[in-house]
């Protein structure tokens, strides 16, 4: 299973959206899609003492619904006001549109001051809110709460989204990325891999080890300007200083990657869906065999159901040559507090409460979750059912058996998760854009990194 980029990703979970849940998340929506710009930056408390909390979220889960019903259930003195852009659309145009209105106009808003208490962020630019101190450090509360129990929780995660020593979001989930590799091939071969801390480097000498003694011609199938920025996102933080919001793509770093990327597509150790196989689905595409797949892994369930646990094994990702060991995991569900908010006590206890084993329990109404848990009960809870359950029965597919060495790889992947994966729209589009010529062969690295790093800086300073 060959991954698509965010947007896409975003645009199909949007469409597959029609199909559920409708009609109280139009009418949400649609109130929510004027108020945004105005949120809630002004005392909202009755005589009675009644709180209303703005929350503003793109897309309008059944598993927040839940939550917030939950919530006010629990706390008859806050209401809770869901605020969405209409998220579903006709057509990938349609709903194209639609996230370019909820990011625009969360961006007036917040960066004017305003905007509602708590925000959703996963498609925000939030590290350019954080160098304009437009988000609460919720290090501070978690620090000063002493109902919060850390041990609670993957603080392997928490610890290293932190920006400049503070937390400015809560994930409520998070995905891993690595690599699945095909172990009958990888064993046929002889070749030797330690993944504990390889760095790309060493990827391309095992690379160039495995097409001359190996079955398979090649050792990923990919794509270059894609390749690039999954490796951006995963370098993000060398390449952007978050707290003060400069770029540093002119560095060799970036450089650096592109040119390696290139090498690697010359050398034949990558397969190019483009230029090899004629395009992402194409038929040559589909039938390519490499050693290595790049995955997103989300849930026990997923990793088990979608075969990888069969003849394959989990890899973690190499990484540049400065960068510690450790996997990498990307959070989703990132809800930060608004500097600008009335109610910061209010906004706190309603995000801890979304990240009790109880509420990370609920889930969509297919039965799944966006991500791992970031609450280490509700995990755990999960991996037990698994492990006791012995099997997996999903519609319309096979049975398939819970293979317990399997999970407690993956656990142990989970635990290990140290670098953070961060990829924004707009850099992601500047970078996909202007690299072309370089790989094309049309410009230099430098040249194209002298531009990348002019155009990230205006609009991270726009």
């Amino acid at each position: 299973m060959k991954k698509i980029g965010w947007i896409w990703i975003c645009l199909i979970l949007c469409l597959s959206a029609c199909s559920g849940a409708q009609g109280n998340k139009d009418e949400m929506a649609m109130k929510g899609a004027t108020a945004a710009q105005d949120g809630n930056t002004k005392e909202s408390v009755d005589s009675k003492g009644h709180v209303k909390l703005v929350f503003s979220t793109f897309y309008l889960s059944n598993y927040m619904q839940t939550a917030v019903k939950k919530y006010e259930k629990l706390h008859p003195n806050i209401e809770i006001e869901l605020q969405a852009t209409p998220s579903e659309g006709k057509d990938l145009d349609e709903v194209s549109a639609n996230i370019e209105k909820f990011v625009t106009s969360s961006n007036t808003s917040i960066l004017a001051g305003k905007g509602p208490d708590l925000i959703e962020l996963d498609m925000l630019p939030a590290d350019k809110y954080v160098s304009r101190h437009l988000l609460v450090n919720l290090s501070d509360m978690m620090e000063k709460d002493s109902s919060l129990q850390t041990k609670d929780y993957f603080t392997n995660i928490l610890d290293n989204s932190k920006i400049d020593g503070g937390l400015y979001w809560m994930p409520l989930y998070f995905s891993l990325a690595g690599l699945i590799g095909d172990e009958d091939a990888l064993g046929k071969s002889g070749v030797k891999i330690d993944d504990s801390s390889w760095t790309w480097s060493d990827f391309t000498d095992i690379a160039k080890q495995l097409t001359q003694k190996g079955e398979y011609k090649n050792v990923l199938i990919s794509e270059p300007h894609y390749m690039l920025s999954e490796m951006v996102a995963e370098n993000y933080r060398q390449l952007v200083t978050e707290g003060n919001g400069k770029a540093n793509f002119d560095s060799v770093r970036f450089a650096g990657l592109m040119q390696q990327i290139k090498t690697m597509f010359d050398d034949g150790l990558l397969y190019d869906m483009v230029t090899d196989g004629g395009g992402r689905g194409s038929e040559a595409t589909r039938n390519a065999k490499a050693y290595f797949n790049e995955e997103t892994i989300s849930s026990l369930r997923g990793y088990l159901l979608n075969n990888f646990a069969e003849h394959t094994k989990l890899y973690a990702k190499p990484h540049p040559q400065d960068v510690g060991a450790g996997g990498y995991f990307k959070n989703s569900g990132m809800i930060g507090i608004n500097a600008s908010s009335p109610h910061k006590k209010e906004a706190w206890d309603f995000i801890k409460f979304l990240i009790e084993d109880e509420a990370q329990s609920y889930t969509d109404v297919y039965d799944q979750s966006p991500g791992f848990p970031i609450n280490r009960i509700a995990y755990e809870k999960q991996l037990k059912q698994l492990k006791d359950e012995g099997t997996i029965h999903e519609a319309d597919l096979p049975a398939v058996k819970v293979d317990n060495a399997s999970l407690d790889q993956l656990d142990a992947y989970i635990t290990g998760a140290v670098h953070s994966i961060e990829k924004q729209s707009k850099i992601d589009e500047i970078i996909s854009n202007e690299s072309k010529s370089f790989f094309s062969g049309q410009k230099s690295a430098d040249n194209v990194a002298k531009q990348v790093q002019n155009k990230i800086n205006l609009y991270l300073n726009e």
